[in-house]
């Protein structure tokens, strides 16, 4: 049973990663060719999405290595260190949507 849940998670997590990827360079392709406020809008969406295609895939990374047994073998530090980048690009990217959006608002 648990095997069986690992491969669905797996599969559902490189699939989501996928998609935030996908969906990302979609917006890059729009983004090039825009301008004005869609532009900022588009670059913004991008950006987030390509932070939670970093959390998805580090999310992802955790779970192949807790479930192959490898996870007690990585450093306290470096998992620390990774997850504190993937939080830290999720929040940046996050934040950085909401500013965009809060100065398109005010224009």
């Amino acid at each position: 049973m648990t095997n069986y849940l690992t491969y669905m998670i797996v599969i559902l997590g490189a699939a989501t990663v996928a998609l935030s990827l996908y969906v990302a360079f979609s917006f890059l392709i729009k983004h090039v060719n825009m301008q004005g406020d869609s532009r900022k809008l588009t670059g913004a969406l991008m950006l987030q999405l390509f932070g939670e295609a970093a959390l998805g895939a580090g999310t992802l990374l955790f779970a192949v290595l807790a479930h192959t047994g490898h996870l007690p073998h990585i450093p306290i530090a470096l998992q620390s260190s990774l997850r504190f980048l993937m939080f830290a690009a999720t929040a940046a990217t996050t934040i950085h949507l909401f500013v965009v959006i809060a100065r398109l608002d005010h224009e």
